[in-house]
């Protein structure tokens, strides 16, 4: 009896905490305004200079190269986080020379298209972090 209780209590701590760490997981939405203006635009400049030769200037992507707004972007991305994509950014881009950006600039990029996806700006910029921008989930413009 004893034993059968302690089993009990010990699933329901586990059960407690699994959930507290589900939960802990995306707190904000790309909908919340994660990225300034002003980021974006340094983005936009570092995008056209990295990005546009193989997804396009208009972020629309083409042939194997995907695209980077959108409906598309949307059905590769929703339900990740600003977390993954800024690590995609930032370890294996641009294909040329993968692992070349800095974070901050890794940072402006996705913010730039964060911009080109019509997600509303905000007063701050991304943290060029994974660890912060994890919390951050992606999901359809409002």
């Amino acid at each position: 009896m004893r034993s059968t209780k302690f089993i009990l209590i010990i699933g329901g701590v586990f059960m407690v905490s699994g959930l507290a760490a589900a939960g802990a997981q995306a707190t904000k939405s790309v909908n919340d305004g994660v990225y300034s203006e002003a980021q974006a635009k340094r983005g936009d400049a570092l995008y056209k200079e990295n990005c546009a030769t193989c997804h396009g200037d208009n972020l629309e992507g083409s042939g194997p190269m995907p695209a980077l707004a959108g409906k598309d972007f949307l059905a590769s991305w929703q339900g990740k986080t600003v977390g993954d994509l800024f690590d995609k950014t930032f370890t294996t881009m641009p294909a040329t020379a993968p692992g070349s950006l800095t974070p901050a600039q890794a940072a402006d990029i996705v913010s730039y298209m964060l911009a080109s996806g019509r997600f509303k700006a905000g007063t701050g910029d991304l943290e060029p972090k994974t660890e912060v921008l994890q919390q951050i989930k992606i999901e359809a413009p409002k």
